[in-house]
């Protein structure tokens, strides 16, 4: 039966959607999700949920005190299109509510054969309660990674050609309004793949010589636009949703991926001095990225601990899609990792990080949406040749006056210039 975006949405709603695409997950027509929220609905959830997010600034401050109390906070890794474990993680954790906050940090599309559905029932909650969910952007919630790894296709399979023509443009604004990070109570700070670069150095700088940023400077910065290339005013945005922790003191550039940073121990400590911190959670990285770099704590359980400082703080890494990733080619090793969820509490001001681990839920056949032998973790940013066909949108950093997406000098939001798509 179709449904209706009717504001404000109600928990009744919400939980029938679920329901309702759980259960259209078992069929063979990928369709049939239309039936369930029309092009022209989700057109109105996009709309309405990318009003919220141009509200909220790069950098998110909740406190839980005063009108914005809260006890608990759940945090959410990488879930990829897997729809039925996200599933399992609501079961877990609980729905969002008065006293419990959930902050999904970014990658919630791509790879996995449900990404609608995720992107769908995420942004259903976030439209329910917008101040008790928090989505932050990874590096998938970008035009290069969804090209390439499957959800413009899956949009355009189960919305059809035309809709998903006017829909995939609409999803670009919306990843461009989401932000980068989040700050929980006094001490803690949530972001995708990690550290950043000082908008105060040159390119040059940046390149040969970079040191970190702030969050002041974080909180200033460019969202990035559809596909922040590190570089000018989107070089905040892709070290965010790009970088990655390594095992030995350094700042450098992330040549793994292509974009980004690499940054040690010192760095981090650094950092977290610097902003009185006590707790990073970073995600970006699941059991195949880790497999290629053994010499970084495994993430088989979802959650591990990357740089320790004691009672001075650490960086972890939360990886929340379990048996991941779903689709593997014939030869390649299937990792059959958990994943895991945190909860932050407030009697530990926040800082002090309990994993949930959980296995994957049984799948139903379904297509992959993208090509397998694609390099397996990201190895390559969006300067990569690897791209199915050429971008939509030019990428506001490299500051070209006819980019079709526009940013305010002063307030750094972005609008999609509607003239020029």
């Amino acid at each position: 039966m179709a449904m209706e975006i009717a504001l404000p949405l109600t928990n009744e709603w919400v939980r029938k959607l679920a329901t309702a695409m759980e259960a259209n997950t078992h069929c063979s027509v990928p369709r049939r999700i239309s039936k369930i929220l029309s092009a022209t609905e989700v057109e109105k959830l996009f709309t309405a949920v990318a009003r919220v997010l141009k509200r909220e600034k790069t950098l998110v401050r909740v406190r839980g005190d005063g009108d914005d109390d809260f006890d608990e906070v759940v945090v959410v890794g990488d879930t990829h299109g897997q729809y039925h474990d996200v599933l399992k993680l609501f079961e877990l954790a609980g729905e969002p509510e008065k006293k419990k906050m959930f902050v999904f940090n970014g990658d919630f599309v791509d790879r996995g054969a449900w990404g609608v559905e995720v992107l769908l029932l995420l942004l259903a909650r976030k439209a329910l309660a917008p101040e008790r969910v928090i989505l932050l952007r990874g590096n998938h919630e970008t035009e290069f990674c969804t090209e390439c790894y499957g959800f413009e296709r899956e949009l355009s399979v189960k919305y059809g050609k035309t809709a998903g023509r006017r829909l995939y443009p609409m999803f670009l604004e919306l990843c461009a309004a989401l932000p980068l990070a989040c700050k929980v109570g006094d001490a803690t700070l949530i972001l995708h793949g990690g550290l950043f670069r000082s908008a105060s150095l040159s390119k040059r700088e940046a390149a040969t010589n970079p040191k970190l940023g702030t969050l002041a400077e974080l909180e200033k910065a460019s969202k990035g636009g559809a596909d922040p290339i590190g570089e000018g005013r989107s070089m905040i945005a892709g070290d965010v949703l790009w970088s990655d922790p390594i095992p030995e003191d350094g700042l450098h550039h992330n040549e793994n991926r292509g974009i980004g940073i690499q940054f040690g121990p010192a760095q981090t400590l650094e950092f977290l001095r610097n902003e009185n911190l006590k707790l990073i959670i970073r995600s970006h990285e699941g059991p195949d990225a880790r497999h290629d770099r053994p010499e970084m704590p495994s993430i088989m359980s979802g959650f591990c601990v990357d740089h320790d400082f004691g009672e001075d703080g650490k960086l972890c890494t939360l990886f929340s899609a379990p048996n991941y990733p779903q689709f593997i080619e014939v030869d390649d090793l299937r990792h059959n990792n958990l994943a895991s969820f945190v909860t932050l509490s407030r009697a530990t001001n926040f800082c002090d990080p309990v994993p949930t681990s959980f296995d994957a839920v049984p799948r139903p056949p379904s297509q992959c949406y993208y090509e397998l032998d694609l390099n397996g973790s990201d190895a390559e940013g969006p300067e990569s040749d690897i791209r199915p066909h050429e971008p939509l949108h030019i990428d506001v950093g490299e500051g070209d006056e006819g980019a079709r997406w526009k940013e305010d000098e002063l307030s750094h939001k972005l609008t999609l210039d509607r003239d020029q798509t």
